[in-house]
C-alpha cells in the first residue's frame, strides 16, 4: 500500500502571532545553561595519553568515549573527543561559553598540544522564567492540541513547541517554566515575550487557585469524573 502523508501541521509563528497586550510587562528570564561546541583544529587527541601524563582531565574509556574537563572561571565542563571535537556546558551567557572554550584550547596549548579554536557554535541555549501566577494549563492544551503535549499523569508540566523559531516550553501550573532549543538569546526573548503576551495572560488562572501541580492534576480529574456522570 502507499504512504499515507500525514497533513502538515499548520505553522505557528510566535514572529507573526500578533502583538496583543503589548503594554504588559513580560517577566525576566534567566539563562540557565549555554551549550556549545568546536573543534581543536588537529588531526586527533591521544586521550589517555594526555590524562595520564598532564592529569588535567578525566578519561574513562570503558564507560564514555570522551573525556571530561572544566573549569573553575567561568565554571563549565567539557568533553573532549579523540577526534578533536569537545563540548562545553554550564556557562551561563553565550560570551561566557566562548571564553571556556577558549580556555580549553589554552589548557591544551600550554601543555605543548598543537591546537587551535576553530568553528564554535552555541548548540542550545536553556533559560527559565516566572510567569506570577498559575497557569490554567488543560484550556492552553485544548487550544493548542497540535502543538502541546500535556499528559499531568506522566509529568506536571505542559509541554509547547513553537516552530518559527523552534523552542520547546516547559510550562508547570505554579507559572515556571523552563525554555529550551533556542541558538541564541534573541529568539528566546522574542518567543517568551511573545507567548507571555498572547497566550500566557490569556489563561491566567483567578487569584487564590491552587498552585501545586498535584492539586491542579485532582481538580481535573474531579471534573472529568463529574462530566462523565
Amino acid at each position: 500500500m502507499p504512504k499515507v502523508k500525514k497533513p502538515k501541521k499548520p505553522t505557528l509563528d510566535f514572529k507573526t502571532l500578533g502583538h496583543n497586550n503589548s503594554l504588559v510587562t513580560v517577566p525576566p528570564f534567566k539563562l540557565q545553561n549555554v551549550v556549545s561546541t568546536f573543534s581543536l583544529g588537529c588531526k586527533g587527541l591521544n586521550l589517555h595519553k594526555i590524562a595520564l601524563d598532564y592529569k588535567c582531565m578525566e578519561f574513562n574509556p570503558q564507560n564514555f568515549a570522551a573525556a571530561t574537563m572544566r573549569t573553575i572561571e567561568p565554571r563549565t565542563t567539557a568533553l573532549a573527543f579523540a577526534s578533536g571535537n569537545m563540548v562545553v556546558t554550564g556557562s551561563k551567557s553565550t560570551m561566557e561559553a566562548r571564553l571556556a572554550a577558549r580556555k580549553y584550547v589554552r589548557i591544551f596549548q600550554n601543555l605543548g598540544i598543537p591546537v587551535m579554536f576553530k568553528n564554535f557554535e552555541i548548540q542550545n541555549v536553556v533559560a527559565s522564567a516566572n510567569a506570577g501566577f498559575p497557569i490554567k494549563l488543560k484550556d492552553i492544551a485544548d487550544k493548542f492540541g497540535l502543538y502541546v503535549s500535556y499528559t499531568p499523569d506522566l509529568f506536571p508540566g505542559l509541554i509547547f513547541r513553537s516552530i518559527n523559531p523552534k523552542l520547546v516550553f516547559l510550562i508547570f501550573r505554579s507559572g515556571k517554566i523552563v525554555i529550551t532549543g533556542a541558538r541564541n538569546v534573541n529568539d528566546i526573548k522574542m518567543t517568551y515575550g511573545s507567548l507571555y503576551r498572547n497566550i500566557l495572560v490569556n489563561f491566567r488562572d483567578e487569584k487564590g487557585a491552587p498552585t501545586s501541580s498535584s492539586q491542579y492534576r485532582n481538580l481535573l480529574r474531579s471534573q472529568r469524573d463529574t462530566s462523565e456522570l
